[in-house]
């Protein structure tokens, strides 16, 4: 799955908090921050991956990669 935007891309300075809990550059009064840790989080524990790749005042792009199930999933109850 590919999520993107064209807006104003994340700062190369930045890039490296942004799945951390409670990081937000929205001020301190905003109740943002636990969006990407929370999605990141229900990927990795389905066995996926975040990949973030990001052009400073462009864009980001969020691809989220899950694994395809095999016949241990059916023994798991997932589908």
């Amino acid at each position: 799955m590919l999520v993107a935007d064209s807006g104003i891309g994340i700062p190369t300075e930045l890039r490296h908090r942004i799945f951390e809990p409670f990081f937000t550059t929205k001020g301190a009064r905003s109740n943002a921050g636990m969006g990407l840790p929370l999605v990141q989080n229900i990927v990795m524990d389905h066995g996926g991956n975040c990949i973030v790749e990001s052009s400073e005042h462009l864009s980001t792009q969020f691809r989220v990669t899950l694994p395809v199930p095999g016949p241990e999933a059916d023994e798991l109850g997932v589908r």
